[in-house]
């Protein structure tokens, strides 16, 4: 990896690690619904990438199932669980999309794993289970347990749409987005007016600004900028180079979840999240190792 892709990937983890931060503190502190918020975030990437929306035959069954887990389901569980939980744990939460990933590939794709990643994918889910008993005195009493099972929910969702995109074939990422745009619109607009009111106290003048700032920030950076240079360094690097940078983003949203919002995580909630990043950790590392083992050239010895 060169020093510009590090930093490129340095960039993508940090935009989306702070996005928890962004996301807390609008629906939170600013009083904004998270459906609205988030049909309204989906929305603005469609209509931007609209220009590049192509019908195709033959894998529009797979393109709106990962439309439907990455860009309508997981933010109707991730922005609603924003409102009862800590972008701190929030942040570590979402990792389990992991070893949902590779739970589906079993079912679905008929995928083998072997002891090493169903070990890590158990620790990965102990490790959620201890955050959700170790609500913040803060918080406890709340929900937050609620929270983390919808942050775990949204990270299903996600999974769901990873193994749904592994069989489109020769569809660029810009297009994908702008599927996963529309459907997320179909999807959580009626959500949000079924489930919320006064979605328009987002405009209100004491917080229409913040509000603008944290829509751009949404859209522009973390679904266009950091989305577009993930899939750029995929097509640069193994995978197995690329797929670290969930644990960096996690890092990033607990730092920053801790510092910018004052957040105060229990001994119950920073244990769970250590047994949770160790788990995925033995996940990527038995990912690499499989990727190195497959490239390694084979050599025959000339006696």
């Amino acid at each position: 990896m060169s020093l510009r892709e590090f930093s490129v990937l340095l960039l993508i983890c940090l935009i989306w690690g702070l996005h928890f931060v962004v996301m807390k503190f609008t629906i939170v502190e600013m009083g904004v619904p998270p459906l609205f918020y988030a049909a309204l975030r989906v929305t603005l990437m469609a209509l931007i990438l609209l220009p590049f929306l192509r019908w195709h035959t033959g894998q529009m069954k797979a393109v709106l199932m990962g439309g439907l887990g990455f860009g309508a389901l997981n933010y109707a569980f991730m922005f609603p669980a924003m409102e009862l939980t800590t972008a701190s744990a929030a942040a570590v939460t979402i990792e389990l999309y992991m070893p949902f990933s590779i739970i589906l590939s079993v079912l679905i794709l008929g995928e083998k794993i072997g002891p090493w990643r169903a070990g890590g994918a158990a620790l990965a889910f102990a490790g959620v289970v201890l955050i959700g008993l170790g609500a913040p005195v803060e918080t406890a009493g709340k929900g937050f347990a609620l929270g983390i099972g919808l942050m775990a929910c949204g990270a299903m969702a996600e999974a769901v749409g990873a193994v749904s995109v592994k069989s489109v074939k020769s569809i660029s990422p810009v297009q994908l987005l702008a599927w996963f745009g529309c459907v997320g619109s179909v999807v959580l607009w009626p959500l949000s007016v079924l489930l919320e009111d006064n979605q328009m106290r987002a405009f209100a003048p004491e917080t229409r600004i913040n509000f603008g700032l944290a829509l751009m920030y949404s859209v522009l950076l973390v679904s266009l900028v950091a989305h577009g240079s993930y899939y750029w360094l995929l097509q640069r690097l193994p995978i197995h180079t690329v797929a670290p940078s969930g644990l960096m983003t996690t890092v990033i949203g607990v730092i920053g979840g801790v510092m910018i919002l004052g957040e105060t995580p229990t001994p119950i909630i920073l244990l769970g999240a250590f047994v949770t990043l160790s788990g995925i950790s033995v996940i990527l590392w038995r990912n690499r190792h499989d990727a190195k083992r497959k490239t390694r050239p084979i050599t025959t010895e000339v006696s």
